[in-house]
């Protein structure tokens, strides 16, 4: 097996004690260490801190110390009533915020750095498929399994005794159904009313039998979670507490309470402390620490022995680098790019090993929309199927996301299915009383499906690399709660949704903000109660590569709503980094109503674009409100680029970013998420590379479960259209979609026809003829173009939407006015200049966005001046946002907002237009600069990228 290459890991910051775990005690640990002057960075696996309370729904406790600063806070002083799970996660960082101790969610660290001398000098953490290093001389392992003192080496012992029963907390209307004998009801103050006409719920522990589980300590969750198929649930916790099965062996006696723990007991070296089940505790010492009291006391301790340990350690000269992450399985291990905004500083890491974790046959890496099916399919193919899911529970944007229900999509095959599953035990959903089905339910009907095919998931686990044996992916690194390894698979499903297994392999991809801005909006929705069946929110953008930003994003999201009962712990972004495959999906395809011959899944959906739109075909014809297109997927737009054993789902195929909405819908999602794991067993089982399958062979089986109509597999590859349809689309409405595709499908044998209407035409026929002219880049239609801007005055224009937009995000007059530009005829200057220099206060993002893009295109001084002009206007400049601070004291509670995205797209698209243009005295590239440090991981990336030179104005062709 080859040896992985030397790796250079970005640095992302340099602290002297990293702490590493999502409790309370974490929090309390940097406070301590902040309060005694020294620096900290907290890092948590999940998207929140608060685990032991927050995270099991241990939400009241009735004799806590309120009088502690810390705890008060979380409490809010009051012992009388419920709390939030957002007001306690709220609390937590808010706290960490003002001692200005800088954290992260959603990492976890996956090596440990020291030099020749043994010093700490830092750790890996991955995010993703993506990793860096902080800079550290000591750390805390607050971590619920102990992944830093694993990684230190920390010599263990085994438990004699292991709890016969696991607790879980749930919140339920009556006892969960089927758990009658197993459930007790905590006995809390208050009885809240849910808003939303639901009844009042109550909280309950569920006694489970640890026999029942297996031996599998990475997939117990997932058993447990498949065995709970309850119609009055409502809301389960994310963490199902459990001893582990060892400790360290610092001390030969046990203790039934931490206070009583020696000093030395929470060193397993002295640069590396610990402060977990780990600890040398007895079962009533470990379930202590379920209690947010001990974790903040603890915390302060062990706080003050890292800070302790950091006076007494010794200078020691840095060396050559050691990496430690456990040993084991070596080979040409592959990450995907880290994205940071200070990314200067680079580390030199030396080839790395990892234990192994397992054989499987198919790995399915993300357990969403897409995922789930994926891995359900495959599991029924008679696969060994391992899904791997970073978060609590299965189903992605359609449970935990709180999008519970379809807007188009084409529900059929193995959507119909799983419907048919879910509405079994949600007895409300589909039958006139709700369109939407409870997130809690469908999840836990995929474990349950999931379950009985055979296959397995490991919760709270995500892929961070590859291995890789020259094109062919052979396993995946895999970050979980017990520690980091490697999984071999014969074929990888990439669910992700963000082409995270692709582009750590190496295949070319797409990166939003790399290659353009236009992008989605996303949403981060509250839950205002426990029993809210679906929230829809639209109010960011979110880079799923940019650890900053997804933190941001968060904390954000608390500050926004913050009478909620909770937030999602999913970042429902509509638009991510996709694969450039085999083949790409392109809208003028799907307009044009095109078959293939390896089509997998047909989709389903209008145009629903949350944003706006870069192709020219829609600068054309309007994207349709009402209208539903049927749009057939081709196998090769799953399949990346060079790559071989990975397969792409959902929001990573390769598809035209203008093409995703109508394939983005969870009904088809679901779908191709079946064929693709489908696919996966097929190729693992019968050692065949997936570009090898029988297409037709897969289609019928697609056919026979109801997701291809019966006629798909016999299609053929509607395209080359003959003469005779290009000149029809020529002779008929220019504006009408199906016609307007086929022109620019066709452009060098429509741009005859289009010169001839040019000529002799009808006056507004000769319009639309130079408008397609124009944005094709042709010089002939000029003078019409100009005579036609020149002549009319600024029009309505568009400001940016996300929820609710359909139709075009462009007024004619500013389409006019690109294909003008685009003509790159002298004519146009004085046209344009005219036009820019008539915008007043508060212009249009849309007219901003053409104006800009024609100056960069036709690179002159008027222009430029013109721009710098505009820009200094009242109101256009300073919306960057690069301090959490400031976007929690602007955030508001609604959750479609767009005034904070349409001010700064307009910024960053009139400043980018001036940089590219030739710029004044730097004036471009002076915002550009701060914008490299905004928390909105796309326009950071954005900025940087046209910086660099990266975006030019020659790389226009989608017209961004």
């Amino acid at each position: 097996m080859k040896r992985s290459h030397l790796l250079h890991l970005p640095i992302f910051g340099e602290v002297d004690v990293l702490v590493v775990g999502a409790s309370s005690g974490a929090v309390a640990a940097a406070l301590e260490i902040r309060r005694q002057n020294r620096t900290a960075l907290v890092v948590s696996e999940l998207s929140y801190f608060g685990e032991e309370s927050a995270g099991t729904l241990n939400l009241w406790l009735p004799d806590l110390d309120y009088t502690d600063d810390l705890i008060g806070a979380m409490f809010q002083g009051n012992s009388g009533d419920l709390v939030r799970p957002a007001m306690l996660k709220r609390a937590l960082e808010s706290a960490l915020l003002q001692a200005s101790v800088q954290f992260l969610y959603r990492v976890r660290p996956v090596a440990l750095l020291r030099n020749d001398a043994g010093k700490l000098i830092g750790m890996i953490i991955a995010a993703r498929t993506s990793m860096f290093v902080v800079r550290c001389s000591a750390v805390i392992d607050a971590s619920r399994y102990g992944v830093v003192a694993r990684l230190n080496g920390a010599v263990m012992k085994k438990r004699h005794e292991i709890p016969k029963t696991l607790s879980w907390n749930v919140l339920s209307r009556g006892v969960p159904a089927g758990w009658e004998d197993h459930a007790e009801e905590l006995p809390l103050p208050v009885r809240q009313n849910l808003t939303h006409g639901e009844a009042d719920y109550c909280t309950y522990r569920l006694r489970i039998d640890r026999l029942t589980l297996g031996q599998d300590p990475f997939s117990f969750e997932h058993f447990v979670r498949a065995s709970l198929l309850a119609p009055n649930l409502l809301v389960t916790a994310d963490i199902i507490p459990d001893v582990p099965a060892e400790f360290c062996d610092t001390s030969d006696l046990l203790s039934d309470n931490p206070e009583n723990l020696c000093d030395g007991s929470f060193a397993v070296s002295p640069d590396v402390f610990l402060m977990n089940g780990l600890l040398p505790l007895t079962l009533i010492g470990v379930d202590l620490l379920e209690r947010s009291d001990v974790q903040v006391a603890l915390g302060r301790r062990v706080g003050a022995l890292a800070v302790e340990a950091l006076r007494n350690s010794r200078f020691s000269a840095s060396g050559a680098i050691n990496v430690f992450t456990g040993g084991g399985c070596d080979g040409d291990f592959r990450f995907a790019p880290a994205f940071l905004r200070h990314a200067d500083k680079l580390l030199e890491i030396s080839p790395m090993a990892f234990p192994l974790l397992g054989c499987c046959d198919v790995v399915v890496a993300g357990g969403g929309t897409g995922g789930a099916p994926a891995a359900i399919s495959a599991a029924r193919a008679g696969t060994k199927t391992v899904l791997l899911e970073s978060q609590h529970g299965l189903g992605g944007v359609g449970t935990l996301g709180l999008i519970t229900g379809y807007w188009y999509g084409n529900k059929v095959g193995f959507t119909h299915e799983l419907d048919a599953a879910v509405k079994q035990i949600d007895l409300d959903y589909g039958n006139g009383k709700s369109s939407h089905w409870r997130p809690e339910i469908k999840a836990c009907v995929y474990h349950h499906m999931l379950r009985d095919a055979g296959g397995t998931a490991w919760l709270g686990s995500y892929a961070f690399g590859v291995r890789i044996s020259g094109n062919q992916v052979d396993g995946v690194l895999v970050s979980t709660p017990l520690g980091c390894g490697l999984l071999e698979a014969g074929c990888v499903v990439d669910a992700t949704g963000n082409a995270d297994i692709a582009a750590a392999a190496g295949a070319p991809c797409r990166v939003i903000g790399a290659d353009h801005l236009a992008t989605q909006g996303t949403g981060l929705s509250p839950r205002p109660a426990p029993g809210i069946r679906c929230y829809n929110s639209d109010w960011t953008f979110v880079d799923e590569t940019d650890p900053v930003g997804i933190t941001a994003a968060f904390v954000s999201s608390r500050a926004k709503f913050t009478g909620a009962f909770d937030t999602s712990p999913l970042v429902n972004s509509r638009e991510r980094r996709q694969i450039i495959g085999d083949y790409e999906v392109s809208p003028l395809d799907i307009l044009a109503q095109r078959t293939f011959p390896d089509t997998v899944f047909t989709a389903c959906s209008n145009f629903d674009t949350h944003g706006f739109i870069v192709h020219p075909v829609f600068m054309v014809a309007e994207p349709d409100h009402h209208s539903s297109l049927h749009a057939h997927v081709p196998f090769r737009c799953m399949l990346p680029l060079g790559i071989e054993g990975v397969i792409v789902t959902g929001l990573g195929m390769s598809a035209h970013r203008d093409a995703l909405p109508v394939l983005r819908m969870q009904a088809d999602v679901q779908n191709q998420g079946f064929a693709a794991g489908l696919a996966a067993a097929w190729s693992s089982k019968g050692s065949k590379r997936l570009r090898d399958l029988d297409i037709r062979v897969l289609q019928h089986r697609l056919a026979e479960a109801g997701i291809l109509s019966a006629d798909v597999p016999r299609h053929e590859d509607s395209f080359p259209l003959g003469e005779n349809a290009i000149r029809e689309a020529a002779a008929g409405n220019l504006k009408t979609a199906m016609n307007a595709a086929i022109l620019f499908a066709y452009p060098a044998q429509c741009c005859p026809i289009l010169i001839k209407v040019l000529q002799n035409g009808a006056d507004e026929r000769r319009i639309d003829a130079a408008l397609i002219l124009g944005l094709t880049g042709h010089r002939e239609p000029a003078q019409v173009l100009a005579d036609t801007v020149r002549g009319r005055d600024w029009d309505e224009g568009w400001n940016y939407r996300g929820m609710g937009q359909f139709g075009a995000s462009m007024s004619r007059l500013d389409a006019l006015i690109l294909a003008l530009a685009r003509t790159r005829e002298p004519v146009a200057v004085d046209v344009i200049e005219i036009k820019i220099r008539k915008l007043k206060e508060n212009p249009m993002f849309s007219h901003c966005r053409v104006v800009a893009i024609a100056a960069m295109l036709l690179q002159n001084t008027r222009l430029n001046l013109a721009l710098c002009e505009l820009l200094l206007q009242p109101g256009i400049q300073g919306h960057a946002l690069c301090e959490l601070r400031t976007m929690i004291d602007e955030a508001t509670a609604d959750p479609i907002e767009t005034e904070t995205r349409n001010s700064s797209l307009r910024e960053l698209y009139l400043a980018r237009g001036l940089y590219l243009a030739g710029d004044v005295d730097g004036f471009g590239r002076s915002i550009l600069e701060v914008y490299t440090q905004d928390l909105r991981g796309h326009y950071a990336r954005f900025a940087q990228a046209v910086l660099e030179k990266v975006i030019t104005n020659d790389s226009l062709s989608d017209m961004a």
